[in-house]
């Protein structure tokens, strides 16, 4: 990849257990779809070497004592990222409320991953900042769930100047039609929509690998 100022720069939101697990404790409606086009994503990223900012829910246990519903509290295997979201070279940054965060994270290591408390990314001041001033020619998200915080970030991002895309069938929801009105919203607003497939032979045919991306897309990133 080039400098981050004009590559493409993957936001994986929330990909933990309790939403793309069959087994989790509020598993997304299209997970198994979102779980293998996450898996060929990050793969990519590996081959690719795409870095990565991703973020995950955390929830302390007194936060979810009495909902119908207590996802991603830690100390759970549910709040753990799927295994197939994780690259080799990576850091957790915690959340602190504060702003100090270096804006060549993504130089130093291929993937970041931050801690938010609430559904809109931006409420964890590091993340927002990243989000806002560090170099990158476009964010490429995917995730769960598109409804909210996937849509909540594209539009702060699009608020911010900052080119942004969804791979789509990457997205998971929990209401499909929440999700397709979230997409066509944020479509309308200058966000670029695309799947897997189309994402992985743009961006291969962008970096001049298409040829070699089809032999290895049989073994890994498929």
């Amino acid at each position: 990849m080039g400098t981050l100022s004009n590559c493409d720069v993957f936001v994986d939101v929330c990909t933990q257990r309790d939403y793309l697990a069959s087994a989790g404790a509020h598993p997304c409606v299209n997970a198994v779809e979102v779980g293998r086009n996450v898996k060929r994503l990050i793969a990519f990223a590996r081959w690719e070497k795409v870095p990565t900012l991703s973020c995950v829910d955390a929830r302390r246990p007194d936060e979810v004592r009495g909902l119908p519903i207590g996802e991603c509290v830690l100390g759970t295997l549910g709040q753990a990222k799927v295994p197939c979201s994780l690259l080799p070279r990576r850091i957790v940054v915690e959340s602190d409320n504060s702003l100090s965060v270096p804006l060549d994270l993504l130089e130093r290591y291929q993937q970041a991953i931050l801690v938010k408390r609430h559904r809109d990314p931006f409420t964890n001041p590091k993340l927002d900042r990243l989000l806002t001033e560090m170099p990158a020619g476009r964010f490429v998200i995917f995730g769960v769930p598109l409804e909210v915080s996937i849509r909540l970030l594209v539009l702060g991002l699009l608020l911010r100047g900052r080119k942004a895309a969804i791979v789509t069938d990457a997205c998971g929801f929990w209401s499909e039609p929440d999700a397709q009105m979230a997409a066509r919203q944020l479509e309308a607003k200058g966000c670029q929509l695309q799947n897997t497939d189309e994402y992985i032979q743009a961006a291969a045919a962008r970096n001049g690998r298409a040829s070699s991306l089809r032999g290895r897309r049989r073994r890994s990133v498929a």
